[in-house]
């Protein structure tokens, strides 16, 4: 049942990992329509996804509402919120499919018994973690020292089996740029 997230797993670990009934106990596929949320800021989700179809965007709303795109987690990519898995915390942000989505997701719980109990589980999430830091770390970059133009450039390179599924609109707030820039931008590569 968990084909997707046993992948990323296994290809994070380099080996087969043992055990997988601990994460079967909770595991659930999640059906989540386009437009619809994963969850929303202010939830307790102690819980880890990953995506077996679709797309989904993880988002931050400002005092004013307007939103802010963190990322785009496509097919065979996992979120969780760190915010619940390590401080205890309730969820900062929004998880929203993009399209009709169908998600894998277990109980952290049940990852950290694993991880207590074998070294292979140790190296799996060890890998994820750094692959997540180092895609954080290029976003904190693109964001503070890169012109919109070699943002955008950055986004397609980044995201390219899903940078043409994506809406403009969500692409443009990704990249921090309004949708009028974000058209010029795009005419001017075409040239």
């Amino acid at each position: 049942m968990m084909q997707q997230t046993r992948l990323l797993m296994e290809r994070a670990a380099g080996e087969a990992l043992p055990d997988w009934d601990v994460l079967n106990a909770s595991f659930q596929l999640l059906h989540i329509a386009k437009g619809h949320d994963v969850f929303a800021a202010d939830e307790w989700q102690p819980n880890v996804y990953v995506v077996r179809s679709g797309i989904v965007k993880l988002t931050y709303l400002s005092e004013d509402g307007q939103e802010w795109i963190k990322s785009f987690i496509g097919e065979g990519d996992f979120f969780a919120c760190p915010n619940v898995l390590i401080a205890g915390l309730k969820t900062d942000y929004f998880a929203t499919a993009v399209e009709d989505c169908e998600i894998e997701q277990f109980d952290s719980q049940s990852m950290k018994k694993l991880t207590d109990t074998y070294p292979q589980w140790q190296k799996a999430i060890r890998q994820l973690l750094e692959w997540h830091i180092v895609r954080k770390e290029l976003r904190e970059r693109e964001l503070l020292t890169m012109a919109p133009e070699a943002r955008y450039q950055s986004f397609l390179k980044t995201y390219p089996l899903i940078a043409a599924r994506i809406q403009l609109k969500d692409v443009a707030q990704y990249l921090g740029v309004t949708a009028e820039a974000l058209s010029r931008i795009r005419k001017r590569l075409q040239m």
